[in-house]
């Protein structure tokens, strides 16, 4: 069975534990191209959920993704909590992704996926202003209430939900395969919560951030860093292990986009 394999672009300070944008660490290209070279070597295509910010500074990276097969979809522009947002702010930011990535790959991208998960609570006043703008489906909404679907699923009419992964835990949905969770979960946990999700049917979704395969930033505080990067070395190691054991591909070919 194949999951879905997707790789959030965007830089260490897109966080919410950092305001600002310091001056780039020039670790950016580099590690994409950690990446492009994992996902060659296990011969898996993702899909990349790119900053349109980082695709108007970066066209070519953005280029050497689609021209290597993989899917580029829209992160935002700017990596702002959409709880922050007006209506027509957020859609001026996804218009502004849109024309980003759209012009640094020549092609307009299919999928979207809010920053640091924040379409939740917001979701149905935005999920119209997503579809509106263009796209075909949205991956922001963990089902953690009990019964939430787990697979992809019509949001509304014309939009479908991709939701992240979760494992269920008396009756909740609990995330384990992203994020705090991927770094912090042990790798046997990972393949059997996989497994398992595969043998209910249902496709895992995957994703991991580009920075977690630079380095850590000098002379961050003491609590961002333990936060931000604990074990986060162990991000590629437990990913190309994950990538070894299971089928992967892009979100738009398992929906058939």
């Amino acid at each position: 069975m194949k999951n879905a394999l997707t790789v959030d672009l965007e830089e260490w300070h897109d966080t919410v534990l950092f305001d600002g944008a310091p001056a780039g660490s020039g670790e950016f290209e580099r590690c994409v191209d950690v990446i492009l070279a994992l996902l060659e070597r296990r011969k898996a295509k993702a899909t990349f959920f790119m900053l349109g910010r980082l695709a108007q500074a970066y066209p070519q990276v953005a280029r050497a993704i689609a021209g290597a097969g993989h899917e580029l979809a829209s992160h935002g522009h700017e990596h702002r909590s959409l709880w922050r947002l007006t209506p027509e702010e957020f859609s001026a930011d996804l218009a502004r992704s849109r024309a980003a990535l759209a012009a640094a790959a020549g092609t307009a991208p299919l999928g979207y996926r809010a920053p640091t998960w924040s379409l939740k609570g917001r979701a149905a006043e935005f999920l119209p202003l997503i579809k509106a703008a263009g796209f075909a489906y949205d991956s922001s909404l963990y089902g953690l209430g009990p019964g939430a679907p787990r697979s992809p699923y019509q949001v509304i009419d014309g939009l479908t939900e991709f939701p992240p992964s979760v494992a269920r835990c008396c009756g909740l949905g609990l995330p384990f395969l992203g994020g705090t969770f991927l770094r912090w979960a042990g790798a046997g946990f990972l393949r059997r919560r996989v497994a398992g999700l595969n043998a209910a049917g249902l496709p895992a979704v995957l994703y991991f951030h580009s920075w977690e395969f630079g380095s850590v930033p000098p002379g961050l505080p003491f609590y961002k860093r333990a936060v931000q990067y604990y074990n986060v070395s162990s991000v590629p190691v437990k990913a190309e292990a994950l990538l070894e054991e299971f089928a992967w591909a892009p979100m738009r070919e398992l929906l058939n986009l």
